[in-house]
Order: C-alpha cells, then sequence, then structure tokens
C-alpha cells in the first residue's frame, strides 16, 4: 500500500471521530433535559397526587435509561475509532521515519549471548522489531522476538508461518481493526498469573460447604420476610445475617486465593472476546495455526470467564462486598462457579489464548506487506544436500525507506566472499540486508526484493562489537570470541551463514592481515558462505581449498567537492579509497 492510502484512511476516520464526538454532546444533552423533566414529573406527581404525572415519570426514565445506553454504546464506537486512529498514524510513522519513536523496541528480549539481535538490528533501537511490532500482550510480543531468530527451521514450520503471514497481508483493513482492538488491551499485558493459578489448583471446597452457602442465604432472606410481615422478630434474620458476613471475613484470605486471578482481568478480557468475534467472522478456513473452529470453540468459554472476571470486580468496592457478602455470601458463589469453570475449560485456556497470540505475531510480521511496494514471500529450499545456498535477487533493506534504497543481488554457494570499499560506500548495509532477510524469511515474514530463496542455514555475525570493561575484554579479543565461535560451529558440519564486518579492525594492519588471513582459512570449507568485508586489500588474494573465493566491491565517485555513491555492489576488488577525501573535506588535511 501507498502512503496516501493511510493518509486518506486517516482523514476517514478523524471525520468518523468528529461525527462521534457532536452525538456525544447530543446525547449529553438530551440525558440532562430528560433527567429535569423526569425530575419535574416527580414533582408534580407528588403535588397533584395523580397517577398521570408519574405515568409520564416513568416514561421519562425509560427514555433516560434507553439514552444512558445509547450514549455507552457510542462511547465504545468513539474509543475503538480513537485507538484505530493511532493504528493508522503508526503506519504512516512507518513511512515517514517517525516509527523509531515507538514505545516498544523489544529490548526486554535482549540476550547477550545472540549477538545477531544487535548486529542486524534485529531488536532494540530503530530495529526490525521496532519497526514491524503491533502486539500488545507480553505473550505476542515474546512469540514475535522468538520468530526473529537467526536458527532455521523444517519447511513444514516456514509453511505454517507464511500462511499466517500471508493472510493478513491481504486484509490490511482487518488487520488494523484487531489492532484497534487490541489496544484496549495494555502494553505487556500478561495472564500468566491466572494460567499458573490453573495449573497448580487449590482442592475444591468441600461440597457441604457449595450446600450451605445456597441454604444460609434462603434462609436468611425468608428470616427478613417473615420480620417484615411482624411474623417473627427481625432479629433474626439479622444475626444470621452477621453470621454469613463473619463466615466470608474468616475465609477472606482462601476465597482471594481463588478470586485475585480474576478481578484484574475483566477489561482485558472483555478485549480478548471481542478480537476472538472478530477474528471469528474474518477467518472461514484454518491458516497455520489459526483455527477457525478453535476460535469458535473458544469464544464461549472466555465470554463466561469474563462475565466471571466482572463478578469479581466488586472486591474493589468494600461497602458493596462486605453488604453482598452479609446478604448472599457473594464470594463463595464466585469461588464457586470459577471452579466450575476450571473444570471445563481451565486446561484449554492456554492453548486458546495462544491462538490470539499467533494472530499479533502473524499481523506484525504482515505490516512489511502492507506498507512495502517490493515485499515477497521467500522460498525455503530442501534440495541442497544440507549445503547453505541464497539466491537473493534485487534484494532491498526493510529499514531504508520504498525508493531511497538500492537494490542488489547475488547467488551463493559455498564460498568465501570478500567485500571491499570505501568507507559509507555500503558494505555493512548489504551485510545486514542479506542476514536480516535470512532472519525475516525464517519467522515467516516477505522480504523486500523480486526473489528470496534459501536453504535452511545457521546464520553467525560479528558486525558491531564492542568492547567489556566490566570483564576485561578488549573490542580485538571480543571480535576473536565471535570468530571462533563460528570456527567450533563450522567444526559441526552445521550449515552456515558467518557474516564479518571488517575484519579484526581493532588491531594493527599488519596482526591483521595475519589474523584474519588464518581466520577466513578456518572459515572457507563446504558448509559454509563466508561474507567479510574489508579495507584490506591484501585479502583480496587470499586462496581457499575446500570453496571458491570471491571478490565483489562498492566504490564510489567524486563531482568537485562532494562524494557520491551508488550503492551497487559489483565483482572483483575495489581499487580506490576516499579516506583522505573525507579528510580534506572536514579540514583536517589540506
Amino acid at each position: 500500500m501507498e502512503q496516501s492510502y493511510f493518509e486518506k484512511l486517516n482523514r476517514e476516520s478523524l471525520e468518523t471521530i468528529e461525527s462521534y464526538k457532536k452525538k456525544s454532546q447530543l446525547f449529553t444533552t438530551k440525558r440532562t433535559m430528560s433527567f429535569l423533566a423526569l425530575l419535574g414529573a416527580v414533582a408534580v406527581a407528588y403535588d397533584m397526587n395523580s397517577p398521570w404525572p408519574l405515568l409520564a415519570g416513568i416514561l421519562i426514565f425509560a427514555y433516560f435509561f434507553h439514552l444512558i445506553r445509547g450514549h455507552s454504546r457510542l462511547h465504545g464506537d468513539l474509543n475503538y475509532e480513537l485507538n484505530r486512529n493511532e493504528v493508522i498514524k503508526e503506519y504512516i510513522h512507518r513511512f515517514t521515519g517517525e516509527w523509531k519513536s515507538f514505545e516498544d523496541k523489544g529490548n526486554d528480549f535482549l540476550d547477550r549471548n545472540m549477538t545477531q539481535d544487535n548486529d542486524l538490528n534485529i531488536l532494540g533501537q530503530s530495529s526490525i522489531y521496532q519497526f514491524i511490532n503491533t502486539a500488545r500482550t507480553q505473550s505476542g510480543r515474546r512469540l514475535l522476538a522468538s520468530r526473529l531468530s537467526p536458527k532455521p527451521l523444517e519447511p513444514g514450520e516456514l509453511k505454517l508461518r507464511q500462511e499466517e503471514t500471508a493472510f493478513f497481508m491481504t486484509r490490511v483493513e482487518d488487520a488494523i481493526k484487531l489492532q484497534a482492538i487490541s489496544r484496549q488491551i495494555p502494553l505487556n499485558h500478561s495472564v500468566q498469573a491466572l494460567l499458573d493459578y490453573l495449573k497448580d489448583r487449590r482442592q475444591d471446597p468441600a461440597s457441604f460447604i457449595n450446600k450451605l452457602i445456597f441454604i444460609m442465604p434462603v434462609a436468611a432472606l425468608i428470616l427478613l420476610g417473615a420480620g417484615l410481615f411482624n411474623l417473627i422478630p427481625m432479629e433474626a434474620s439479622i444475626v444470621l445475617f452477621i453470621i454469613q458476613l463473619g463466615l466470608a471475613l474468616v475465609s477472606l484470605g482462601k476465597n482471594a486465593v481463588h478470586i485475585t486471578p480474576l478481578y484484574r482481568l475483566n477489561k482485558e478480557l472483555i478485549a480478548y472476546c471481542q478480537l476472538l468475534y472478530a477474528m471469528e467472522a474474518m477467518v472461514t478456513e484454518k491458516k497455520g495455526r489459526i483455527d477457525p473452529a478453535k476460535i469458535r470453540e473458544a469464544m464461549k468459554p472466555i465470554g463466561e470467564l469474563g462475565k466471571l472476571c466482572a463478578l469479581a470486580e466488586v472486591r474493589h468496592n468494600f461497602i458493596l462486598l462486605f453488604a453482598l457478602n452479609a446478604l448472599i455470601l457473594w464470594d463463595f458463589h464466585v469461588v464457586r462457579m470459577f471452579i466450575d469453570w476450571q473444570k471445563k475449560y481451565g486446561q484449554k485456556l492456554e492453548h486458546w489464548l495462544n491462538i490470539f497470540y499467533e494472530a499479533e505475531t502473524a499481523i506484525s510480521l504482515s505490516v512489511i506487506g502492507h506498507i512495502r511496494g517490493d515485499a515477497i514471500m521467500p522460498e525455503l529450499l530442501d534440495n541442497y544436500d544440507s549445503k547453505p545456498h541464497i539466491e537473493a535477487d534485487s534484494l532491498n533493506n526493510l529499514l531504508i525507506p520504498y525508493g531511497e534504497s538500492v537494490p542488489n543481488s547475488i547467488i551463493l554457494n559455498p564460498s568465501l566472499n570478500i567485500i571491499t570499499g570505501s568507507n559509507m560506500s555500503g558494505k555493512t548495509t548489504w551485510l545486514r540486508t542479506l542476514a536480516s532477510s535470512c532472519v525475516l524469511a525464517y519467522a515467516g515474514a516477505p522480504v523486500c526484493g523480486k526473489a528470496f530463496r534459501l536453504t535452511p542455514i545457521h546464520i553467525l555475525t560479528s558486525i558491531r562489537v564492542n568492547d567489556d570493561l566490566a570483564s576485561g575484554i578488549s573490542t580485538f579479543y571480543a571480535e576473536l570470541i565471535r570468530i571462533k565461535a563460528m570456527i567450533e560451529a563450522a567444526d559441526k558440519d552445521i550449515p552456515i551463514l558467518a557474516v564479518i564486518d571488517e575484519i579484526f579492525k581493532g588491531t594493527n594492519s599488519a596482526d591483521r592481515i595475519v589474523g584474519a588471513e588464518a581466520a577466513l582459512k578456518h572459515l572457507s570449507r563446504s558448509n559454509l558462505i563466508t561474507l567479510v568485508s574489508t579495507h584490506d586489500f591484501e585479502l583480496c588474494n587470499i586462496k581457499a581449498d575446500q570453496v571458491p573465493v570471491n571478490n565483489y566491491h562498492f566504490e564510489e565517485h567524486f563531482d568537485e567537492d562532494k562524494i557520491l555513491f551508488d550503492y551497487t555492489m559489483k565483482e572483483g576488488p575495489c581499487r580506490t579509497t576516499n579516506a583522505q577525501f573525507l579528510l580534506k573535506l572536514v579540514g583536517i588535511i589540506h
């Protein structure tokens, strides 16, 4: 979709919001007038001692109640449209570059040992995760982060993931609708406390208690009725009400064990119910793990659980809680209904919620297809006898705005590939583009280009290497550790894509060349595709026994006092440099 499409949606949404606000003001006026009319009717009925004004008052009250319900529905529609507008604006921000201010960067999923997350801008500030994520729940966010993995997967699993993503790629409006509904859920919301409770459920109350909680309130209400008709002393019912309140207070802690996981989830479960209803209308056949039969199975039980959460919310109001427990032993009834629900559905809840988490992840991945005109689904090849193979046709970087990035193509079999070029010519960006496209492919997401095919291949990187003062590790030693890990992985004879940016840049040129030649010979094997960028032209002449050595380069040209790049990768080694030109440009040398 073009940016203009979302701008049109934004204008239409703002018009709808303005219309709803005007209707809300009208409802407020009507409610005020009808309430005043109701007070007038009651006053006239009292003064005239006539039933007709009272009848009019009843009709006005009915109309007032109708206005309240209508206003409440309108308020819900307005909130939905406000959320929808926020979703649409986020799409526009992905075009304008403002997405880098999105709140959720996935920092809580960064793994210090998973260097690819940082090297390839998978997680963190200005990352792929920050760009595409639309998930609100903790489980949905975690699932998305786990899908953005450098580890390969089986074709069957990829097919499931791609089915889900492709479904939402062609349904932009449906994806926006689900995102708008889910914005009722607080960011990083979790139902884990409830799921943990269901897995470790306490013993059910004794059967006599379940009978007693019906017998005692009925008896108390009968005694109250008898007392009102002066058949027995009123104190009899009061004593029984006090006993009931005492039982509720004594059992307050035990009942809280059952009720606490519920009363914090009311609004969120309403949103889950709305999401399932919306998904049930959208999904007519199974897509990946999103099964309409499972959605229909889940709707009624989760709706019932939502009602139980609403009943449990009474605990927020201590006066009402005390009154209801004194009258009908409220807490005991909520616990009884919740335990009955657990027996029927408790073991299925996590599975049902996973359907929505799958949808959250699929929608996030489909965002690429919503905003990129060059989005295509990758193909996972399985006919290369476990040898690594990559075919990239006009591959672009997702994080560079569409139309601004320069596509590059390459076909890679087991080989050592040396990439040379001047500063800022595009070497590192291309390394990230290729490797991050593999990550997106494994996630089930589209990539940016004309075609992308690859075999299952492990992605190992050494790009953004930093020292660790706390551990006494220099930049050079940190890079050594990474390359040693690549060599050890290669020894396991698994297919690997090894990506190294400016190898051994943390040491002097003489040691760097000697060390790089030794390391690259270890990484020149029949189970590896190795890509290395460097400024050391000496490495272009390196020899390898098991695999071919290929040279590629990026170059620049000068126009008076300007340096210009075409960011297009070409075959052969580079023979130009721009460091002296840049030093002159900033005035360091003359």
